[in-house]
């Protein structure tokens, strides 16, 4: 069950790296700072399925996340610049309809280099145990 649980952590933190970098061709940077942080989430959360054989509990801050499954400390800062991006943070202190503007465009490249970093340390987790 957990290989199961994993590879469909792992699918959807695919697809929404793939949606991330069609926000960003848009102009919908904030949609893509968001599923970033979520892609990011879910790329951990695969990886500690795999030995836990269950998802770890989340309250939106990723870098406990980091720790329960040893990211190394590259991984845990890129984490940190993540989080800030989740609805449940960021729209606290900015309105829905400005939330846009609130990020320029070497946010949101940063934001996805950090994204990809995260989902290619956690990658050989994931197709090792396959």
């Amino acid at each position: 069950m957990s290989l199961d649980e994993a590879l469909g952590a792992w699918a959807e933190a695919a697809q929404d790296m793939v949606s991330a970098g069609l926000a960003q061709a848009t102009g919908a940077h904030y949609n893509c700072a968001d599923l970033c942080n979520q892609a990011a989430e879910k790329a951990l959360q695969a990886v500690y399925v795999l030995t836990h054989d269950s998802r770890a509990p989340y309250d939106h801050t990723l870098r406990p996340l980091g720790e329960l499954v040893n990211a190394p400390p590259d991984i845990l800062d890129d984490l940190d610049v993540l989080t800030p991006y989740h609805p449940s943070i960021f729209l606290d202190t900015h309105a829905a309809d400005q939330a846009d503007d609130a990020i320029d465009d070497a946010t949101v490249a940063d934001l996805l280099r950090r994204a990809r970093g995260v989902l290619k340390w956690a990658r050989p987790f994931v197709y090792n145990a396959t």
